[in-house]
């Protein structure tokens, strides 16, 4: 299997790596210039307000932050899948950064949705052909992933178990065949 945006990366419980031990990373771009996603399952539980000083009000207590990967993890990056919004950046497979502090806080007013937002603070790297000589080696498992897993703010406490044993993730069950 070749990675591709919208697959999640597994840690193989041989990764000893302290960045990435038992870490899930969905990926949200592989390609000629490398690798980028974000660690899924290492939730922060501290309001927005105690790591973004600009933020808006009407987000300032939800809790949708996680350590997203060790590169730049003094930077915030705030995901969600409000494409259309006013300043905010595509990345890919639908989903954007960032936007105008006013827009953000109108449409994430009521809270977290299926659109998100999730703020990662840092993210998870690899330059061209680096990944796919780690997954030679067997330092990852790939599987298949859904978008909502990048936006869900309280990830299962067993994801990185169920992924490793095949479960989950959008891995087909084959019991149920």
């Amino acid at each position: 299997m070749t990675p591709v945006a919208g697959m999640l990366l597994v840690a193989s419980p041989q990764l000893s790596d302290p960045n990435f031990v038992r870490t899930v990373v969905y990926l949200l771009d592989h390609g000629d210039n490398g690798t980028l996603g974000f660690v899924l399952n290492r939730p922060l539980e501290v309001p927005l307000s105690e790591l973004w000083g600009e933020v808006p009000e009407q987000l300032a207590g939800l809790r949708v932050a996680a350590e997203g990967g060790p590169v730049d993890r003094h930077k915030g990056l705030l995901v969600h899948r409000c494409i259309d919004l006013s300043g905010a950046q595509l990345l890919s497979e639908g989903f954007a950064i960032g936007g105008d502090l006013d827009a953000l806080a109108k449409r994430f007013a009521s809270g977290c949705d299926e659109h998100g937002p999730r703020l990662f603070l840092g993210h998870s790297g690899w330059a061209p052909g680096q990944l796919l000589a780690e997954l030679e080696e067997g330092a990852w498992l790939l599987r298949s992933g859904r978008p909502e897993q990048l936006l869900n703010p309280q990830p299962a406490l067993g994801l990185w178990q169920q992924l490793v044993e095949g479960r989950g993730g959008g891995t087909p069950d084959p019991s149920l065949n």
